[in-house]
């Protein structure tokens, strides 16, 4: 049994309980059953003066709930089982002590009371919810069924009984009788806002949204403070993407009742659409309702974060790593603000105290890492990287980041050897390969850079950049060159605007004669990466070969000024040539003008 539904069967027991004894002693003053104190029933057994009958069934009934009222469980158990001495029969004496055992935990004497308390009297239909609760935890599902249809049929406007019945139907996953259930509540009891509350439920786990809501709103209009149906309702919207009438009722709900379930979701939905300022009161509110809450004192630095707060954001996480120093997440959201408030060498020093058991160890590494490097601390950096290698070694984005380190300080051979040393490790890894691909083709290794390039189309054909990468290398040694065609039409189909891809297709063109062609596609490739000196470089070629000398000048200055230094050699020397084609050009212009003088 789900202890929801024992507790509220326990409720709906302690509602009537004092019911069936006062109707049976009548004739007594009531002030004997209603006592809530040992020390009355002490009083009681004074004024009686100690007369022969003093252990009567109503003085330990009375002295049983005293006991029940202080919190005693195994005192008002003895005083009920007194009880039970001086009236066998007392259905409900046998209810309570049921409830008593419940409290603690010992549910098969429980059983056996509610029983007992169900044959003396058939009709006390609070023993009997009891006891179809209790059947449920003893994973006796038919017998509790049993019983609730025991109840229905005596009387079928039963709430209760409807309802439990309809939970355990909605556990056992047979939500089509648990929806009859409840029609049939309704049918005889409409003004049940709880009936249609739980309607809305069925309907809900039917995926019936529409008809959850109708059942939602019927019970608020049944009963408008009822908190319940509302929420309900809010997180339905939720479930179908109407975040926006989830939180104008959680909204409503806050505003008239500053109920907190409303407050925890009004704020997670604000935060997710980023409206930070408007989910910072109700952060608040939960925090000062729970200020030992340390998942809404995380939301609140978040938003501190994102509002660029960073001091108090510094503040907020500080103070919970106080009380859980060892939060993971917490750490790792301090070093951020740290990194965005460039202080550095603290936030180098929090992503540190991240552990490998972490999720955000990998992150943590890397951050710290790209740090070490900003802050000039290339050995720190490479160590930093060696550890997380150490500690985690299937984890590819560590060798990328240290190859690529080693590639910034133009030690290529290291950078390669870098990732060649565990390619195994990573074959299926399609960044991997195109990375060492890349690697090899920079230290003059194309044919092992082709070998990487067509494993990454192994695992990815339509990877515009292995296309882009295998059809210029081809086109350039000036070998299958229809099939480098191919490669270069599909990688531009699946990237047109990417400005290497339409240079190569315009070098393409290019060496194959279609000048005017080519230089089409590098000027568009020009336009897209103006400061590539080697896209420049290749329409200053094209240009020449259709005879734009003067354009082909400006381009070639153009990727001159922006070159490496191995590669301002080579485009100085055309510039060069060019420069003293045009000179004899302007001179040969000029003759004529000179011989007129003459």
């Amino acid at each position: 049994m789900t202890p929801r539904i024992l507790l509220l069967t326990l409720i709906a027991l302690n509602l009537t309980a004092c019911a069936g004894l006062e109707e049976k002693n009548a004739g007594q003053e009531k002030s004997e059953l209603t006592s809530d104190s040992p020390a009355f029933a002490k009083n009681l057994q004074i004024n009686d003066g100690l007369k022969t009958k003093e252990a009567t069934a109503e003085y330990h009934f009375s002295l049983a709930q005293a006991y029940v009222a202080e919190g005693n469980p195994d005192r008002a158990i003895e005083e009920y089982k007194l009880a039970l001495v001086y009236d066998p029969n007392s259905a409900l004496i046998h209810a309570r002590l049921a409830s008593e055992y419940v409290k603690k935990g010992n549910y098969s004497l429980a059983m056996e009371e509610c029983k007992e308390a169900v044959n003396k009297d058939p009709t006390f239909f609070d023993a009997r919810l009891m006891l179809a609760g209790l059947y449920v935890t003893a994973h006796e599902t038919s017998k509790a069924l049993s019983e609730y249809d025991w109840i229905l049929k005596k009387q079928p406007t039963h709430e209760e009984a409807a309802i439990f019945k309809t939970q355990v139907l909605l556990e056992e996953g047979d939500s089509p009788k648990a929806l009859l259930t409840l029609k049939s509540l309704l049918k005889v009891k409409p003004e049940s806002y709880l009936g249609y509350y739980y309607l809305g439920r069925v309907e809900q786990s039917q995926n019936n949204v529409q008809g959850a809501v109708s059942s939602y709103e019927k019970s608020l209009e049944l009963n408008p403070g009822f908190s319940q149906a509302s929420i309900a309702l809010a997180f339905l919207y939720e479930t179908v993407s109407k975040n926006e009438q989830a939180i104008k009722i959680y909204k409503n709900i806050y505003d008239q009742t500053q109920d907190l379930t409303a407050a925890n979701r009004l704020s997670t939905l604000l935060l997710k659409s980023e409206r930070y300022e408007e989910a910072l009161p109700y952060l608040e509110a939960i925090l000062n309702a729970d200020s030992e809450d340390l998942n809404t004192r995380v939301k609140l630095g978040l938003i501190e974060m994102e509002l660029k707060q960073h001091s108090k954001a510094i503040e907020t996480f500080k103070s919970i790593l106080e009380k859980t120093p060892d939060s993971d997440r917490v750490l790792f959201y301090l070093a951020n603000v740290y990194e965005e408030t460039k202080s550095f060498d603290k936030a180098i020093a929090e992503y540190g105290k991240i552990k490998k058991s972490s999720n955000y160890f990998e992150d943590a590494v890397l951050h710290g890492a790209f740090l070490l490097k900003l802050t000039n601390k290339n050995e720190q950096a490479e160590a930093r990287l060696k550890f997380g290698i150490a500690e985690m070694p299937q984890t590819a984005s560590f060798y990328l980041f240290l190859a690529n380190f080693y590639e910034e300080q133009k030690d290529i051979s290291k950078a390669t050897s870098t990732l060649a040393d565990v390619i195994d490790r990573f074959s299926d890894n399609v960044k991997f390969r195109y990375y060492l691909g890349s690697l090899y083709d920079k230290e003059g290794s194309v044919g092992k850079g082709l070998e990487q390039m067509e494993a990454v189309l192994a695992l990815e054909p339509n990877h515009a950049d292995a296309l882009n990468y295998i059809g210029y290398t081809w086109t350039i040694q000036g070998i299958r060159m229809s099939d480098a065609e191919k490669m270069l039409k599909k990688a531009i189909a699946l990237s047109p605007n990417n400005g290497y891809i339409l240079d190569s297709w315009g070098w393409h063109l290019f060496l194959r004669g279609r000048v005017n062609e080519a230089i089409q596609q590098l000027e568009k490739a020009a336009q897209l990466k103006p400061s590539e000196s080697i896209i420049l470089e290749h329409l200053a070629d094209a240009y020449l070969k259709a005879n734009l000398r003067e354009k082909a000048l400006a381009k070639y200055q153009e990727a001159l000024f922006i070159s490496d230094l191995s590669e301002k050699g080579k485009i100085q020397k055309k510039i060069e040539v060019l420069v003293g084609e045009l000179q004899e050009q302007g001179k040969a212009a000029r003759l004529p003008a000179t011989n007129d003088s003459n």
